[in-house]
């Protein structure tokens, strides 16, 4: 998923302030911020506007605050943070001119005589467009670097002895900047295996494993490579003394000193909404918020690579997706641009964020290409299905659509119908036969299916 250029982030947290979204949109402003502005004060009132909100929020919430005063209160932010949007766009623009300007003075001057009867035909272009033009032109010159943070090339990995023998078949991929790879299937199949040796802590058995992006001089230096790589096990270890101080200290040994590190560790404090925490203890927390300290305390000090092991175990269902979302947000950016590979059994939330997806089954890659390719040229549509019909009548009841197949999946059905077959039409057909659905997915291009064969 490409990073967007500032014009349509302008126009999407616009959006959100429409739509009376300040969540998000209070977000998306501070990554708007991270990604086009280098001014430190603007950093920190990009933060005070997200705590504001979280304030008003609150007192709502408590019924601390009049509804008059609330919504009175609603309708500043919302200006603030339309004006701040804004305010970033200017400084970006201007940050760009100066910088043209220092590499070629004449770049801008003595050509006007020629266009300006060309130039004045034209309509003017408004500072998003210009920025959006900027932004363009410095992707285009970031995208001739190198991209490939790691490329493994039938790397494998065996153990053998009395009580284990598995075998990691060999497996070829990349991890390119700006790309979320995700890891997934059944336990015991590989996939610790596999975060292991790419996070440098697991050594291979066969193949080549290499990181272009974080090797000087294409030598493999594991100290300087490792400098680059956060890597969290799903069983987190502990943390001594409060979490504010833990990613202070991780800042510092990964080189963020002074005013910089106070300052970015605040901005990860309130964009990860942990501010409330910042001060307790490891045991003080649950396991949600430990997982979500953990995200913080590897992004703090940006690396290149982020290798997550079961992220999603410890978090509810709310949190799953805000977490998911904010990992793809950062992982977005241009500015400073991060691959992430991870693992997980929670299969349609890491689908609906990933680049590409590795099914891995008795430690074989049964899939390892892009999401979107997965079942592209399918032969038939496949649903998940959980009904009050058994499954000869559900059978007897789809057949004249075409299905060809209904299998058993614990308490759900897995039904195959044409791909003439949508899913309208099917459970329009189990509507009209008064069939009650207590749960249905298109599953035809979801690797799902995989764990069925």
């Amino acid at each position: 998923m490409a990073a967007k250029d500032p014009l349509s982030r302008s126009e999407e947290i616009e959006q959100l302030v429409a739509n009376n979204n300040l969540n998000d949109a209070t977000k998306q402003l501070m990554d708007f911020q991270k990604e086009f502005s280098i001014d430190r004060a603007k950093k920190r009132e990009v933060i005070l506007i997200k705590s504001q909100y979280k304030l008003l929020n609150d007192q709502n919430r408590l019924g601390t605050i009049t509804y008059e005063k609330y919504n009175l209160e609603i309708r500043k932010l919302k200006l603030q943070i339309l004006e701040f949007k804004d305010s970033i766009i200017d400084e970006y623009n201007q940050h760009n001119l100066e910088h043209n300007n220092a590499i070629s003075e004449t770049s801008v001057i003595d050509n006007t005589s020629e266009n300006t009867a060309q130039e004045s035909s034209q309509p003017s272009k408004t500072k998003y467009e210009i920025a959006r033009e900027n932004f363009l032109k410095q992707k285009h010159k970031k995208q001739k670097r190198t991209q490939t943070v790691v490329k493994v090339v039938d790397i494998g990995k065996r153990y053998k002895s009395k009580v284990v023998n598995f075998c990691l078949s060999p497996i070829n991929l990349e991890l390119n900047l700006g790309e979320i790879t995700t890891v997934v299937g059944e336990n015991g199949n590989g996939k610790t295996t596999l975060l292991r040796i790419i996070a440098g802590d697991l050594a291979i058995s066969e193949g080549e494993l290499t990181y272009p992006l974080l090797m000087k001089n294409n030598k493999k230096d594991w100290y300087l490579i490792k400098q680059k790589i956060a890597y969290l096990p799903q069983e987190l270890p502990k943390w001594y003394g409060s979490l504010m101080t833990n990613l202070h200290f991780t800042a510092t040994i990964n080189g963020i000193k002074g005013q910089d590190n106070i300052d970015e560790v605040n901005w990860m404090i309130s964009r990860l909404g942990l501010e409330e925490y910042r001060q307790a203890k490891w045991s003080e927390i649950s396991s949600g918020y430990k997982t979500r300290f953990s995200l913080a305390r590897a992004l703090v000090w940006k690396p290149k690579l982020l290798v997550f092991d079961e992220p999603l175990a410890n978090l509810d269902i709310n949190v799953q997706a805000t977490f998911l979302q904010d990992l793809r947000d950062i992982i977005n950016s241009q500015k400073h641009p991060l691959t992430a590979i991870i693992s997980s059994q929670h299969l349609y939330e890491v689908e609906s964020i990933a680049d590409k997806i590795i099914f891995l089954k008795d430690g074989e890659a049964k899939y390892n290409g892009l999401i979107s390719e997965f079942n592209k040229e399918r032969e038939c549509n496949i649903y998940e299905i959980n009904c009050n019909v058994n499954q000869e009548l559900l059978m007897n009841l789809l057949k004249p659509m075409g299905c060809s197949k209904i299998k058993e999946s614990g308490t759900n059905f897995i039904i195959y119908v044409p791909v003439s077959v949508s899913n309208a039409e099917l459970l329009q057909v189990l509507a009209t036969h008064k069939v009650s659905i207590k749960y249905f997915r298109d599953i035809s291009q979801s690797t799902r299916q995989l764990f069925e064969t």
